[in-house]
């Protein structure tokens, strides 16, 4: 929260004695539950909660021009300050769930990525590894705007659909009902487990956010519905410089989206993105660890070694490896099994067999990895940063 002027707020003043405009600010950092909650404390926090002026407030803490119309009637005001919210609430990457078990090939991309466009409004793209390299290719899929009304207004090029929350971290893009926007269904104690996800999203389940179709009817009928589920902790931290998407070149000189998460005992996971075409999109693992403590510098010979005659994979449509080392900051150990180290490997008593392998953390923040066996290094690369995508 910034710092109120000096005058506003001195030695003495109590919340009831601050200005509106700093009421306001406040309340545009809330959650809409709880800056409900927070009207019940007074009565001037009570007359801010319902100012027209919130949802300017909010716009303007968001980086966003200033709404359409500027004085809105209190029940367009209520619509727009929910229309910001719900925008807000979508920044970030979401992976889409597959729709069923036998969905046709060839599927759309899995990730997509909700970013603010000019003129106040949300564009999502649909992401994929560029076959030209480390970059990430970019369709349009979901644009989102505010109405004049103050209710947001969902299209895809141009047939309108309707987003739809459920829960907090699992949204449903699916053609709009001919009574305009659906509620979001929330769902009490957060998000369920990734299973019931993906019974949500086949085309058979009573999953919510399909109420009131066969009495309205809908527009652009044939859309299936699309279900996504956020992907949490999408970048790297202090803590944990490992988590987030990632983007790289394989040994067999594809490129793909890895994510690496960390679990509530220390471990760390990465699995490639896969497609969606499979009912395990997505959950396969490519190495592991159970302790995420990293070897410090000054490095073994032998560490040092392990790392200089390996060879960096650095184009797609050749076999061009590039031998430049980089400068490591810390180094952890890492498993992985023998069919993810070498898929053709054909002999049954190695297919349960773990192959030690280790990450090499650059001083720039980015990493690679290698196992036992290969003499290649896998680097990755951060899709995104700051919210955005590089």
């Amino acid at each position: 929260m910034g710092s109120l002027p000096a005058a506003a707020a001195g030695p003495g003043t109590a919340l009831e004695d601050l200005p509106e405009d700093a009421l306001l600010a406040i309340l545009a950092l809330l959650a809409p539950p709880d800056a409900a909650a927070a009207a019940c404390a007074c009565r001037r926090l009570a007359a801010a909660a319902s100012s027209p002026a919130l949802p300017l407030a909010l716009a303007l803490r968001l980086g966003l021009p200033p709404p359409r119309p500027l004085a809105p009637s209190p029940p367009a005001a209520r619509r727009l300050l929910r229309s910001l919210h719900r925008l807000r609430r979508l920044l970030g990457l979401w992976r889409r769930l597959p729709s069923s078990a036998h969905a046709p090939a060839p599927q759309p991309p899995s990730l997509a990525a909700f970013e603010w466009a000019p003129r106040a409004t949300l564009a999502a793209s649909l992401l994929a590894p560029s076959p030209h390299g480390l970059a990430v290719s970019k369709s349009p899929f979901v644009t989102l705007s505010i109405a004049e009304s103050g209710d947001t207004v969902a299209a895809i090029g141009d047939v309108p659909v309707c987003v739809n929350f459920v829960g907090n971290n699992h949204i449903v893009v699916e053609a709009a009902t001919a009574a305009g926007e659906d509620e979001d269904v929330e769902m009490v104690s957060g998000s369920p487990p990734e299973e019931i996800y993906a019974h949500f999203a086949n085309r058979r389940s009573p999953g919510a956010g399909r109420r009131r179709r066969g009495r309205q009817g809908r527009r652009g009928g044939g859309m299936e519905a699309e279900h996504f589920v956020r992907i949490a902790d999408a970048e790297p931290t202090k803590a944990r410089p490992l988590q987030g998407l990632w983007k790289g070149i394989c040994e067999d000189r594809t490129p793909e989206f890895y994510l690496v998460t960390y679990d509530d005992i220390g471990g760390v996971t990465c699995r490639r993105f896969g497609d969606t075409r499979s009912q395990n999109s997505g959950y396969s693992p490519v190495f592991w660890t159970t302790d995420a403590t990293f070897l410090e510098p000054p490095f073994s010979e032998q560490e040092l070694d392990n790392y200089s005659s390996r060879s960096h994979i650095s184009g797609v449509a050749s076999n061009h490896a590039d031998s430049e080392n980089r400068v490591i900051s810390r180094i952890l150990c890492i498993s992985s099994s023998c069919n993810v180290v070498d898929p053709h490997l054909s002999t049954p008593l190695d297919e349960g067999r773990n192959v030690e392998g280790r990450i090499w953390l650059y001083e720039d923040g980015t990493f690679g990895f290698g196992f036992v066996g290969s003499n290649s290094i896998i680097d990755l690369r951060h899709v995104s940063a700051a919210g955005c995508i590089l």
